[in-house]
């Protein structure tokens, strides 16, 4: 007897639907693998495009940045597709690129000079633990006091000129004599460079210039997306960013004494930072002026304090005027002497810190050095050269008050200033500018394998 085999409609309706799944489910299966591969070729491809980051840039200020002109000088942005698309296809297999785009780019710049100033901060958080906030937080007392004091002393010299200039007007009238201005030296002096007075050898000062026309503070930028926003301006990101300027940029002590040799561009840069000049004279000069009027208004304030120094001017300025009626007259005598005084220890404080020297910030009997007697003369000043105070102040250090007096905006870009200079010069005289420097974009791509798949990643340097 034969037997026969049948399968119902049922069956075979049933057989079709589940046929249907299963291939449906395969495909599901192929198309979320090759989305996974996708995924893992754009992050090899991220690794790949973002290892070409510009290597004087890390090796000189430990900045990741891709420069979009490559090395051209002219920003090449399909150059970076190319590359993008070259290293995802060999990471992409099966499959292949249809469609790469790329936007949205970060550039150094973006903010003033924020974006960039993000970056730096992060820098030196992974590089330094949190104790060392305490020394920068410490500038801003530094600032405070600076600021009164110089205020005072830049007040007391104006009036008791006016003072001293009228009082002894009046007495050539009515005694016929004149009266002996102890600061008249002193306003000769001032008169003339500083620099004169405070370095040890003054044919030892760069002579460099630079072309500030055109440097990104000065020209237009390219705009980006702007800053992140991880490390965004902020007191505490401002400690962090002060020592980042400090450990990376020039200045002239450390030129001066042997400490470090002078670079590509200005050697001076922590001085350009401030004052913004375009020779490390002028830059120099104008700094030190700053600092002597710290100096000056500091010095003065301890002056008035040490009832031995005021009694030993009382006595000068008694001596200098002799009998007289006049009242006053011995008075104002004696205030031109102190701040004759005073300014004669502040060009030896600046002379010291130039030398590589500690300066106490607060004076007291203890590290006042130059005498009334010397002051008066101001002379040759080379016998003190090494006497420093231990506890005090290195020249950096007060490069650091003056740069927290200056605005987040100017530090910043006059640092990309000093960056694209020196990178420049170091290279070569090769065609770079920092607003052509990214460190984030965003990356579209179509690849197809049977059809066509979408994939979007933003590419970026952690930090």
């Amino acid at each position: 007897m034969k037997k026969r085999g049948e399968i119902t409609v049922f069956l075979s309706l049933m057989l079709s639907v589940l046929l249907f799944f299963f291939q449906a489910l395969f495909q599901s299966a192929e198309n979320a693998l090759f989305r996974s591969q996708m995924e893992e070729a754009l992050e090899l491809s991220e690794y790949s495009v973002l290892s070409e980051y510009h290597r004087e840039l890390w090796k000189r200020y430990e900045l990741f940045y891709l420069d979009l002109s490559y090395g051209g000088g002219a920003e090449k942005t399909e150059y970076l597709e190319q590359r993008a698309e070259e290293f995802l296809n060999l990471n992409l297999k099966p499959g292949k690129v249809k469609a790469l785009e790329t936007w949205d780019y970060a550039r150094a710049t973006d903010g003033r000079g924020e974006a960039y100033y993000e970056q730096a901060v992060s820098v030196m958080k992974a590089k330094r633990g949190a104790s060392i906030l305490e020394s920068f937080q410490e500038y801003a007392e530094y600032v405070r006091q600076a600021a009164e004091q110089e205020e005072n002393y830049r007040e007391a010299d104006d009036r008791e000129s006016r003072n001293l200039e009228e009082l002894s007007r009046r007495r050539e009238e009515e005694e016929e004599e004149g009266t002996p201005n102890p600061a008249e030296q002193t306003e000769r002096l001032k008169g003339g460079s500083i620099l004169h007075l405070i370095l040890k050898d003054p044919g030892s000062v760069s002579g460099k210039r630079a072309e500030l026309a055109g440097v990104p503070s000065d020209r237009t930028l390219l705009t980006g997306s702007g800053a992140r926003g991880k490390n965004a301006y902020g007191v505490l990101n401002d400690a962090w960013f002060l020592a980042y300027l400090l450990e990376h940029f020039g200045n002239a002590a450390a030129c001066l004494t042997g400490e470090k040799e002078g670079g590509p561009w200005l050697d001076y840069q922590l001085e350009y930072l401030i004052a913004g000049r375009d020779s490390d004279i002028a830059n120099l000069e104008a700094v030190c002026g700053r600092l002597l009027a710290i100096r000056e208004g500091m010095n003065y304030a301890y002056l008035l304090t040490d009832s031995a120094k005021v009694a030993e001017c009382t006595a000068m300025a008694t001596l200098l005027v002799g009998a007289t009626l006049i009242p006053g007259l011995v008075e104002a005598v004696k205030q031109m002497l102190l701040l004759t005084w005073a300014f004669a220890e502040s060009v030896l404080d600046l002379r010291l810190l130039l030398n590589g020297k500690r300066v106490a910030f607060r004076k007291d009997a203890s590290t006042w050095k130059i005498s009334l007697s010397n002051a008066l003369e101001l002379g040759d000043l080379s016998g003190m050269d090494d006497n420093e105070d231990a506890d005090g102040l290195l020249y950096r250090d007060y490069l650091g008050i003056l740069l927290t007096l200056t605005g987040r905006e100017k530090k910043s870009m006059r640092s990309l200033d000093v960056i694209e200079g020196a990178v420049r010069e170091a290279s070569g005289g090769q065609r770079f500018y920092v607003d052509q420097c990214i460190d984030s974009f965003r990356l579209r791509t179509i690849c197809m394998k049977g059809q066509e798949y979408t994939a979007e990643r933003q590419f970026c340097y952690e930090w």
